[in-house]
């Protein structure tokens, strides 16, 4: 008997890769390659990798080294890199990584199994990954996909690319232009994930806002939303990666109206300051994101918002990171991240003027971080008492388990630590009294 071809995958970067490194597990184990969560039982280790900023890059290069270091110690074992980072070092990949034995493009994302099995028969060397056109691929319900999170979510990516062209961001070089999945296509997938026992839907893509507009048969978020909370069952749908340009009354109204929709949404605003954000590309200035802003408070009552601000573009001035701060505490964002700017080559921020030393920017955002951690604290301690829903993602032991609220999305928000029975995992949506609370962590016990 043959002995079946092993790949241990190892998945970088975001939750939009995540759902490529789903897809190519999927397309692995349906052509019969196994597949290994240990490594050193592996024919090949395939790394999916993220190249937005350097240190994803750097973290790539570290999982590329180590995998080079396993294939040397024994025969016959290789290593597939895949992802963003060939494609955006895809003039160097082959030069800068000369022993890796496979490229998988990221329009190979859906035939990655094909791949392996050429290099197998010694058909295919290294892949070159082409300089030009931009990707066209775009999965659909129809691609078969391997499930890597937890049982209680799962992500669903609605597009792929970005059309803007944010003066700091690689992403449309790397992921080319929009392209939208049909509404019938992401609620067949919707329904094969609540199938499967997910409870809560994620939508994602570069940007969720703009999903549809780049086709002709209508499609938006809010239809999008209007055709996934029709589908029968307790669960959740939680909106992430919105951008406040295109974040509409029509959206805004469609979540809030929503059966199933969470009390959550994703928008990162990356600033406040006028002459930052038309620096940035971002396309609407201090006043009208603020409106806009309000106005999503307004017509969505009891909404949690989640955004990151970036500090440190390019002539950011003392009092234009002052003036995020002075925001945050008067808007009371309920999620917040912020992180230092990357000079990032090839965009037109990393040649600007003016470019603000890393310690400056890196000193701005640990300011804004230290002033949420406190507004957090307050938050948190207002829940002690209550009784909030929580959906169960994993357990720490037989009787601890960790939870998240309706406000929070996976992987990014706080962490509810759950005290309860052994079949608590199994219960999906819980009732949890909160009895402490720390600034990021909640904990109490099963009702």
């Amino acid at each position: 008997m043959k002995k079946p071809y092993i790949v241990h995958v190892i998945s970088l970067g975001c939750a939009k890769n995540l759902v490529d490194t789903e897809v190519i597990c999927g397309d692995l184990a349906s052509h019969g390659i196994m597949l290994s969560a240990e490594r050193d039982g592996a024919d090949m280790v395939l790394i999916n990798t993220c190249g937005f900023i350097e240190d994803a890059r750097k973290e790539a290069d570290q999982e590329i080294r180590a995998a080079l270091r396993w294939k040397r110690k024994r025969r016959r074992r290789a290593v597939a890199v895949a992802g963003c980072l060939p494609r955006r070092l895809r003039e160097q990949a082959e030069k800068l990584y000369p022993d890796v034995d496979l490229f998988v493009g990221l329009d190979d994302v859906g035939q990655a199994a094909g791949l392996i099995e050429a290099f197998r028969v010694r058909s295919l060397g290294h892949r070159n990954l082409p300089s030009a056109p931009a990707p066209t691929y775009l999965y659909d319900h129809t691609a078969p996909r391997l499930a890597l999170t937890p049982v209680s979510y799962g992500f669903v990516k609605i597009a792929e690319g970005c059309d803007h062209r944010c003066a700091y961001c690689v992403i449309p070089d790397i992921r080319g232009n929009q392209r939208s999945r049909s509404i019938d296509s992401v609620v067949e997938e919707c329904r094969q994930l609540l199938d499967q026992g997910r409870l809560e839907l994620d939508l994602i893509a570069q940007d969720t806002t703009r999903y549809g507009l780049d086709r002709e048969d209508g499609a938006n978020l809010a239809k999008l939303i209007q055709a996934v909370d029709q589908l029968p069952g307790d669960f959740l749908i939680r909106i992430l990666y919105t951008h406040p340009l295109y974040l509409s009354d029509e959206i805004i109204d469609a979540a809030a109206a929503a059966e199933h929709v969470a009390p959550y949404i994703d928008v990162p605003l990356q600033h406040i300051s006028s002459p930052i954000l038309k620096a940035m590309r971002r396309g609407m200035d201090g006043p009208a994101t603020r409106e806009r802003m309000a106005a999503l408070r307004g017509r969505w009552p009891g909404v949690a918002i989640r955004t990151t601000f970036l500090f440190g573009f390019p002539g950011e001035t003392d009092e234009q990171a002052e003036e995020v701060l002075a925001y945050c505490r008067e808007f009371q964002f309920e999620r917040l991240g912020a992180f230092a700017f990357s000079p990032e080559e090839g965009t037109p921020a990393a040649i600007m003027e003016n470019q603000v030393p890393r310690a400056v920017a890196e000193a701005r955002r640990d300011a804004l971080l230290a002033q949420q951690q406190e507004s957090s604290l307050a938050r948190n301690q207002g829940l002690v008492g209550q009784c909030l829903r929580v959906l169960v993602d994993g357990a720490e032991d037989q009787r601890s388990f960790l939870g998240r609220t309706v406000w929070d999305a996976p992987e990014t928000d706080n962490v509810v630590h759950v005290r309860g029975p052994r079949d608590t995992m199994e219960r999906g949506l819980v009732d949890v009294r909160i009895e402490r609370a720390e600034a990021y962590d909640l904990f109490g016990t099963l009702e």
